[in-house]
């Protein structure tokens, strides 16, 4: 198939979904499939992951990394992207989030190239963001197909979505973590990763892990990640009086060494659609904790099998700190979750994820769309 996959950007270290674009993109170019990318990032700069050399990038805009589009740029990218696709002539354009596929797709109205929407982000994202739902279901209404990344997220979408809704998890490089399972040397550290916004909640977890610090004094808190919110993060670590243990390293780049050093991965988030990083730390061995009622989260973390699930009740702090404290106290335990760990999430593999991927491709493209 000829594809035309598009992002906002990939100059910037992204999250996991941009990540998982390159993954699937690099192995659908190794299947022998005819794959271009296009960004809004300025021309010749150097992706934070790494691209198949064999796949041309095109630039629909001269956007400043990490920064929100500008409106007045939208124009531009609407009739690039029109142009682009009429010169390629693609048999499907697949559009990561909505930063992206509202105006691409607002550029492709009136085109019959097949137009698949790919939302990560979860539905509670769009409370109170009236004008965000409006284009995102405008552009929902002419997409030959929509992806999320499970089927919890596609139950809580609306039901009129659902029937063109694929649930394509995001895919881990199992192969490569499961064997760091073995190889596993973990120091009394506790590790989050990802973008510092607010839906990941990390003043709860610098609080949480102020209320047990003193009981467990050997014990270190890393939040690997970066944003926007960073000096407010640094301000909650000042805060806590624990400024000399709890560190914030900004991205890296070698994540699964990361995740071989911890001893209990926390995940604090409030809204997930699927916790890549919590499926990676769990195929490498680590224990993981989270709330209960985060979807993303709560599809991952199978509760005393291969981590804990938090119910947060009145206080998502004090509940947070009391399954952070028995992780601690117990090595035992964290062996015990993090062996079964592997195993749970052997299913996210991308090779089993991007076989999922050719098949709704392969649908949409043939018109068997339903």
């Amino acid at each position: 198939m000829k594809l035309l996959f598009a992002i906002k950007g990939l100059v910037v270290a992204g999250g996991g979904a941009e990540r998982v674009f390159v993954d699937v993109v690099n192995e659908l170019a190794n299947r022998g499939h005819e794959v271009s990318v296009a960004t809004f990032d300025p021309p010749d700069q150097p992706f934070f992951y790494t691209l198949d050399q064999r796949i041309p990038v095109h630039s629909l805009a001269n956007s400043q990394p990490a920064q929100p589009t500008r409106a007045s740029e939208i124009p531009g990218i609407m009739a690039l992207s029109r142009k682009l696709v009429g010169r390629l002539a693609p048999d499907a354009v697949i559009a990561f989030m909505h930063s992206t596929f509202v105006p691409v797709g607002l550029g492709l109205i009136g085109d019959r190239t097949p137009f698949i929407a790919s939302e990560h982000t979860d539905g509670v994202h769009y409370e109170g963001r009236r004008v965000q739902r409006l284009l995102r279901d405008a552009i929902f209404a002419r997409s030959a197909a929509i992806t999320i990344p499970s089927e919890a997220s596609r139950q809580a979408q609306p039901e009129r979505w659902r029937a063109k809704m694929h649930a394509l998890p995001n895919a881990i490089d199992f192969e490569r973590l499961s064997q760091d399972a073995a190889s596993r040397q973990p120091e009394k550290l506790i590790l989050s990763v990802g973008r510092l916004m607010a839906e990941k909640d990390y003043p709860t977890l610098i609080r949480a892990f102020a209320q047990v610090a003193d009981e467990f004094p050997e014990w270190q808190l890393r939040i690997a990640g970066d944003g926007h919110l960073r000096p407010a993060i640094e301000a909650e670590i000042a805060h806590s009086g624990y400024a000399d243990r709890i560190t914030l390293p900004g991205y890296v780049r070698d994540i699964p060494a990361e995740y071989r050093r911890a001893a209990i991965f926390a995940i604090p988030s409030l809204y997930e659609s699927f916790g890549l990083v919590t499926a990676e730390a769990l195929a490498t061995g680590c224990p993981a904790v989270g709330f209960a009622d985060c979807i993303g989260t709560a599809q991952l973390i199978e509760n005393e099998v291969n981590g804990l699930l938090v119910e947060p009740g009145e206080d998502r702090v004090s509940a947070l700190a009391d399954a952070l404290r028995r992780l601690m106290a117990e090595a035992h335990l964290r062996e015990q979750l993090g062996a079964a760990g592997p195993a749970s999430v052997e299913h996210y593999s991308l090779h089993s994820i991007a076989d999922r991927w050719e098949e709704m491709l392969t649908q949409v493209c043939q018109g068997e769309n339903k």
